[in-house]
């Protein structure tokens, strides 16, 4: 992102350019050579191969410009929302990385193309563009202006009016302190971690703030939304909003992707939390390359028989015992785990590919196996929308597991119908479009693992 986590190299996305546009370019050549009609063959052959060929030319094109990294979210930023009451006033306590505290500012700089200016940052210039890093001594001797900033970044509202908001106090971190905002430990996490440096580090700070308002129904429902205009994010990088409300027993809590850019309600129904855990789980599977790819070629190794039951079972078992064990930290903590997780999961999409292209569907024990890779990366995913201290967590995570058969149960039923709809208005043109999307899966696969392979060594 270009003024916020992180500057980007333009040298390196230049690169990054040039090599897809030459791996574009030969793609372009294969797939002219492959769809062009051979003397006498029908129009129908002639159109079955040249679908099969589109479908390696974009499975190519993907895997030379999209790494799926549907795990682990390395780019995640968390703001934590913690809502209670106190002696009928209402008191928020807020952890927010700081580049939203300065969404705003950032906003404009990637709009306008201009360097990013505030009181409160340092910018230094680097061989790779420009470093930003929080001012320490200057937000100590303006502590009421760095105050305002923090008091307007979030609005919150009752029955569509805004609640003036007071604050109270702030601490800022040079990083996301281990111990997350929670009851009861308010104190604790202010004051722990504290800043190393007079110049943290712009990307990695972290801020608490504590916020209290006068409100006619303190234990009432609650909106919250930006107080500053949204920055763009870039590629990798996600938001997600932890928003836990303990005025109520028990606690409910609710993650929310995004900016905040429209207001969300605190103090909803439990079912509305369980909704939302549910819409993650769905999220997750849809938007997670790799899981689709694998689903579909179950899908299309065994077609819609008793077969396909039996392995999408035996993954789901796989992957339900490892979500609910490994994000309860029944892991290791090794810098190569995650890295080794990635690369064996791009090599299970690669097996069911190949097991379905040599029809071999593989056997029940092997599909639990490989449930039991996703399940890694799924508890991981889980473990940055939702913390182990969550008042809700087993609701929480019964939730997103159904999310993700909900996700994985769609993804079946798309795939059989295209198959279906082929097999009865175009029957000859099955079984290459078939080939050729298995191929396709075989080669994005493949580069998947030699991509990931490299992320291993350079963490042993």
């Amino acid at each position: 992102m270009a003024a916020c986590w992180r500057r980007a190299n333009i040298s390196d996305r230049l690169s990054s350019d040039a090599r897809s546009s030459r791996a574009g370019a030969s793609m372009r050549h294969v797939f002219a050579t492959l769809s062009g009609p051979r003397p006498g063959t029908s129009r129908k052959w002639s159109w079955a191969r040249r679908l099969m060929a589109r479908a390696f030319f974009m499975s190519l094109v993907l895997a030379s410009g999209f790494s799926a990294r549907a795990h682990f979210s390395e780019g995640m930023q968390v703001r934590t929302i913690l809502v209670t009451s106190l002696e009928g006033d209402l008191r928020v306590f807020v952890r927010s990385p700081a580049p939203l505290i300065f969404s705003d500012l950032i906003g404009r700089s990637q709009v306008e193309e201009i360097p990013l200016v505030s009181p409160f940052l340092l910018r230094e210039r680097t061989g790779d563009g420009e470093r930003y890093s929080l001012d320490m001594d200057t937000i100590d001797e303006d502590r009421r202006g760095f105050g305002m900033r923090l008091n307007k970044a979030l609005i919150f509202s009752q029955s569509g009016l805004d609640l003036p908001a007071r604050l109270v106090r702030f601490q800022v971190h040079s990083a996301r302190p281990a111990r997350e905002i929670a009851e009861g430990s308010f104190e604790e996490t202010f004051q722990s971690d504290p800043v190393p440096t007079r110049t943290p580090a712009f990307g990695t700070a972290v801020v608490d703030f504590e916020l209290v308002m006068e409100s006619p129904d303190p234990s009432g429902l609650l909106t919250v939304r930006s107080g500053y205009e949204p920055l763009v994010t870039g590629p990798g990088i996600s938001i997600d909003n932890h928003l836990l409300d303990v005025r109520r027993v028990p606690p409910a809590s609710l993650t929310v992707p995004g900016q905040l850019e429209t207001p969300v309600l605190i103090g909803g129904s439990r079912l509305q939390t369980f909704v939302r855990y549910v819409y993650q789980g769905v999220l997750h599977i849809v938007e997670g390359l790799d899981h689709v790819l694998l689903v579909i070629a179950m899908a299309l190794g065994v077609g819609a028989t008793r077969k396909l039951v039996y392995l999408v079972t035996a993954f789901t078992v796989g992957h339900s015992a490892t979500l609910v064990l490994t994000f309860l930290g029944a892991t290791p903590t090794w810098p190569w785990f995650i890295p080794l997780v990635e690369t064996a999961i791009a090599a299970s999409v690669l097996y069911a590919a190949a097991a379905a292209l040599l029809q071999r569907s593989g056997s029940v024990a092997v599909f639990a196996g490989i449930g039991l890779l996703h399940g890694l990366g799924f508890s991981f995913v889980l473990r940055n929308i939702l913390g182990r201290e969550a008042p809700d967590l087993v609701a929480a995570l019964i939730a997103f597991n159904i999310g993700i058969e909900v996700g994985q149960l769609l993804i079946l039923a798309l795939t059989l119908s295209v198959v279906f709809l082929l097999s009865r208005y175009a029957a000859p043109a099955l079984r290459p479009a078939r080939l050729g999307a298995l191929a396709g899966i075989a080669l994005m696969s493949g580069w998947w693992v030699s991509e990931r392979l490299s992320s291993v060594v350079a963490s042993v």
